[in-house]
């Protein structure tokens, strides 16, 4: 009886001991892929406890390019009575260059003890590995890739920094095309981009290329505007066709022969085209600029106006410029006029509307000043200029307005001896002066029972509701932390928030260049965590069509779009930059944001 004890004793001190086995391995999903292609690689702890687990150090990735991680998972078992888990740490990457890339250890502490992981190895070869097909398949292919291309066109080759070169990407097909869809936007390396809307059914028309006729039509149009100069690339487009093809049900030589209708059938299969690149040399503008030349290309107009000459002190005046015509009217920097000392002034309104028709970018920019007169008198200001690159006459181009002088009164304020005053005063007002409590506060009587009030009862009631909704909480952190995915989504817009804040301490401290690159960070991981959009795979175009499907309306997504756009340009383009610009620009964010948390209609 005792042998028999001792033996069942020895099975269950090894289970426990193997249940409590620990190991920490790497691994990586696939083993091969293609250049600048994603791959996971994840280092898991399995064991007793895992929870113990403390301080993961991730080995260093480089020249791998990092995209996102570390994403951490835990799961866990209880079983017999013995609890078991695996936490999970996970990376995606991707290789630009290929050629075989060695991944070190990771290591990570374990009750006193620290694991290794072994070095592991990724394949990345020069282009994906197609799948065998048969030879149907392969003759397939052939014929549909001999009878349909992507070919992207360039209405010029030579252009001036700043200049509009308009680039159409035309499908040629001699096959039945069902449908197509976008897989892959081009890189506008050195570009600032303006798409150029297209209609959802495109006209076809009939052309002949390089001796062949094909059915064309135009899929996609990009408006460039070169930020640099030099030779600048391009990158293609890959576009996904559905095609529809005959696929016979029998190799009798004399159904080919008759070609009967009866023994074929219209079979739909997927491939991914990709369009040619192209090359743009981009010149340099001529170096006799204005002192007041900002960059603007093309050919404009302004007008300044303001809406009242005689005023009295303290009545608003309103001074309107707009600059108007041909070229890239968002990147405009407006000229600033000279205000008089003693006129108050606050931040001007800036807005603008671009139109694209006919393939070449309009539009009109717009600034409102408000001035207030703090003085009686005359006051002048001075004419404002504004420079520009004429395209056509191959010269810098100076708009001058006019002078606008102005007569003062007094107003009735300065009129009865009493100041206005200024608003730097008004703001201290409150910090100044502190007023009176004119209405009289609760008593509460001796002889009254503390136990008889509402507050007692409250006391008594509250912490219960509040253990319980602490409790619902936790259960709901613990189910979001198992859905990472949830959880991001959960967490877009505070992760978001965080970041702006960092960008407005940023701005706070001057440093511009980290501020633009925080904003756009800030907007690119929402929109990633909120729409579930691979980093890999993240464009503009695609989170506006998810943005859409979920019901944000239309205004938002332009605001969203012009904030991400401004902000990647500027860290291009920083001369172009203002402290209002930027003040602009994290406002907008920040409203645009807050915007999509209210009308978001979707889940994760």
């Amino acid at each position: 009886m005792n042998v028999r004890w001792i033996c069942m004793s020895i099975l269950l001190l090894a289970s426990v001991a193997m249940s409590q086995d620990v190991s920490f391995v790497a691994s990586v999903e696939p083993s091969t892929v293609a250049a600048n292609d994603q791959f996971q690689v994840s280092f898991t702890l399995t064991g007793g406890d895992v929870n113990g687990a403390r301080g993961f150090k991730a080995p260093d990735f480089s020249p791998l390019v990092v995209l996102s991680g570390p994403n951490q998972a835990s799961s866990f078992q209880f079983i017999n009575g013995q609890v078991s888990g695996s936490l999970t740490y996970s990376y995606y990457l991707y290789a630009r260059q290929p050629g075989r890339y060695t991944i070190g250890s990771a290591t990570i502490e374990y009750k006193s003890t620290t694991l290794k992981t072994e070095p592991i190895q990724i394949e990345v070869t020069h282009s994906r590995q197609p799948r065998q097909q048969s030879g149907t398949q392969q003759q397939e292919s052939q014929e549909i890739g001999d009878n349909l291309f992507i070919r992207a066109i360039a209405d010029k080759q030579r252009v001036k920094q700043g200049e509009q070169v308009t680039i159409t990407y035309k499908l040629y097909t001699r096959v039945q095309v069902s449908g197509y869809d976008l897989s892959k936007a081009p890189a506008y390396q050195g570009f600032w981009a303006e798409e150029i809307e297209q209609p959802r059914q495109p006209t076809v028309t009939t052309e002949t290329y390089e001796g062949k006729q094909y059915r064309v039509a135009t899929i996609r149009k990009t408006a460039l505007f070169p930020t640099q100069t030099g030779r600048l690339t391009v990158a293609p487009l890959e576009v996904r066709c559905a095609v529809q093809i005959q696929r016979r049900r029998t190799n009798d030589p004399f159904d080919a022969f008759f070609n009967d209708p009866f023994f074929s059938r219209l079979q739909t299969v997927e491939h991914t085209f990709t369009s040619n690149a192209l090359a743009i040399t981009v010149e340099p503008l001529p170096g006799n600029a204005p002192t007041d030349f900002t960059g603007a290309v093309g050919r404009y107009s302004m007008n300044v106006t303001v809406d009242k000459k005689e005023v009295k002190t303290g009545d608003p005046i309103t001074l309107r410029m707009a600059v108007s015509g041909a070229g890239n009217v968002k990147l405009l920097s407006l000229p600033k006029p000279n205000i008089p000392a003693d006129f108050e002034s606050y931040e001007p309104k800036i807005s603008d509307e671009v139109t694209r028709e006919g393939g070449i970018i309009r539009g009109r920019k717009v600034a409102e000043y408000l001035l207030i007169p703090r003085n009686a008198g005359t006051r002048t200001i001075e004419p404002v200029t504004f420079s520009y690159f004429d395209l056509e006459r191959n010269s810098y181009v100076t708009l001058r307005s006019t002078r606008f002088d102005f007569t003062i009164t007094p107003g009735k304020e300065v009129a009865s001896g009493v100041t206005v005053a200024a608003k730097s005063d008004i703001r201290l007002l409150g910090e100044d002066i502190r007023f009176l409590k004119l209405t009289s506060s609760k008593f509460i009587r001796l002889d009254e029972s503390p136990f008889a009030g509402g507050g007692f009862v409250a006391a008594m009631i509250l912490p219960p509701l509040v253990f319980l909704g602490a409790l619902m909480y936790r259960k709901r952190m613990e189910r979001l932390t198992g859905n990472i995915h949830r959880l991001r989504f959960e967490k877009a817009g505070k992760e978001a928030t965080k970041r702006l804040k960092l960008a407005r301490k940023l701005l706070a401290q001057g440093n511009t260049q980290s501020y633009h690159a925080e904003v756009a960070r800030a907007l690119t991981m929402y929109l990633e965590d909120k729409l579930r959009i691979p980093k890999a795979s993240f464009s503009i175009d695609e989170a506006v069509q998810r943005l859409q499907a979920r019901g944000v309306d239309s205004e938002t997504i332009g605001q969203l779009r012009s904030c991400l756009e401004r902000a990647e340009f500027v860290r291009f383009a920083p001369s172009t930059d203002t402290q209002v610009g930027r003040q602009e620009l994290l406002d907008a964010a920040t409203e645009a944001i807050n915007r999509i948390e209210k009308s978001y209609n979707g889940t994760a």
